[in-house]
């Protein structure tokens, strides 16, 4: 089913903002992606924002922005290390969540798909998902 893996599904985007507002997202997208997504990703940033989300999308729009220990080239995912990009953004992150309170009650988020329903569920130090 693909609407499940649509990050434009716009019920579901609505479902997520209903579960919780309270949630940063940043992203780096290279303009030169070779998926050619980068116009997706502005439009989903823009959703984000406009449903009320704390988004910030850096969008990589050529060589002069290519530094080498950060962003080491242009193509998907650029060459950022997972610990390059948590030492960048995570502490920003807690500083931004620090003055926030969580409402969210449940541990888990459930999207209509069609005649199936896709449940996402925080069980331990993993995710499951339970299809019905």
């Amino acid at each position: 089913n693909y609407m499940i893996r649509s990050l434009l599904n716009s019920s579901h985007l609505i479902i997520q903002v209903n579960v919780n507002k309270n949630i940063v997202l940043v992203s780096y997208h290279s303009s030169k992606d070779e998926f050619n997504t980068s116009k997706d990703k502005q439009t989903l940033f823009l959703v984000y924002k406009e449903l009320g989300y704390d988004a910030t999308l850096h969008l990589i729009k050529d060589e002069s922005e290519i530094d080498g220990r950060f962003i080491k080239d242009l193509n998907h995912g650029m060459r950022i290390t997972d610990r390059a990009l948590f030492r960048k953004e995570l502490p920003l992150m807690l500083e931004k969540l620090q003055k926030r309170k969580s409402f969210m009650q449940e541990n888990s988020i459930s999207y209509p798909c069609g005649n199936k329903v896709f449940t996402f569920k925080d069980v331990g130090d993993k995710f499951v998902l339970c299809i019905k």
